[in-house]
């Protein structure tokens, strides 16, 4: 190693120890902190697992948060059939990990605009369900579970789901499973070509990102003690999560995880002074994304020289 030079901070190790301190953090903040922590592991889970098939295969799924309500209902809907939460939310992953597999074929299909649109219907066929359904998910008026402050333990399954959810997409980038998906990104004629089975891998990957969706949202219902179909299949929580990955950078490591931060504490201001923007900073944001950095935060110059000042591996960036 050259003298003077900085050993770099991979990004496991960066992670484990982000993990100690909110391990920790329940003991040294106040409820409301301890709220926001835990939306802010609600929306890492669901950008990194979104960013499987978003940034590592380079399919805009605009109709990810459908997996998430999904696995919301189902929990709620156990729980008030006699389940214990972990009873339910246990059944609540597989359904939704069998409904995405039975939507994977059809969808995965259709490529570049039409996918996103082909999804972003399917998030709106759920809504509708939701309201027209209302013997099982109470219609507008939503549903509840049985009530309780669940917030310290809805925290730590939050966080546990997010370092399981980075873990996972981690593992995929670094395997065959996730050169494929890379491949296909670049131009899936040339690797069906080399014979990788296009077609499977898409529904693969698709597969896998609906499970910790579907986990996240049953802890988010069971934390709320209450859903509605505009608070799981609403435009912000539809939006949101690509919106921060994209902010970021998709398809890296730390873009998913640098746009959650950035936005949630842009969302918490404009909640507490300009309410009525809130929804408009999302048009805002893709605007300047485009104009200024169309690779993310991780990707602009300025970032990079700052974490190679800082030590950071540029592994980071990957």
């Amino acid at each position: 190693m050259m003298a003077g030079r900085r050993p770099s901070v991979s990004f496991s190790v960066a992670v484990f120890a982000v993990a100690a301190v909110f391990a920790v953090l329940p003991a040294m903040t106040v409820s409301y902190g301890l709220v926001w922590l835990f939306l802010v592991a609600v929306y890492l889970t669901l950008a990194v697992s979104y960013d499987i098939v978003g940034g590592t295969m380079g399919h805009m799924n605009l109709g990810h948060a459908s997996f998430f309500g999904l696995g919301a209902y189902s929990t709620v809907i156990l729980m008030n059939q006699g389940l214990s939460f972990w009873a339910a939310v246990a059944l609540a992953v597989p359904v939704t990990v069998l409904f995405a597999a039975l939507i994977s074929y059809p969808f995965t299909r259709l490529t570049g605009a039409y996918f996103a649109l082909g999804t972003f219907g399917l998030i709106s066929l759920m809504n509708v369900l939701a309201h027209n359904l209302r013997d099982l998910t109470g219609g507008s008026g939503g549903i509840s579970t049985p009530p309780g402050d669940r917030t310290v333990e809805a925290y730590y399954l939050a966080v546990i789901a997010a370092g399981a959810t980075i873990a996972l997409s981690r593992s995929i980038a670094r395997s065959r499973f996730g050169l494929a998906l890379r491949s296909i990104r670049e131009d899936a004629d040339t690797a069906r070509a080399f014979g990788v089975p296009v077609d499977l891998y898409k529904c693969g990957a698709l597969v896998i990102s609906s499970a910790p969706a579907a986990f996240i949202g049953g802890v988010y219902a069971w934390k709320a003690t209450y859903i509605s179909p505009s608070s799981v299949f609403g435009l912000e929580i539809a939006l949101s999560p690509i919106v921060m990955t994209m902010l970021g950078g998709s398809g890296t490591a730390a873009g998913p995880i640098v746009g959650v931060v950035f936005l949630t504490i842009a969302q918490e201001l404009l909640w507490t002074r300009i309410p009525y923007l809130h929804l408009a900073m999302y048009g805002v944001i893709m605007v300047i994304i485009g104009l200024l950095m169309p690779g993310g935060i991780v990707r602009s110059r300025w970032f990079r020289r700052v974490m190679t000042r800082m030590g950071m591996s540029s592994r980071w960036m990957d």
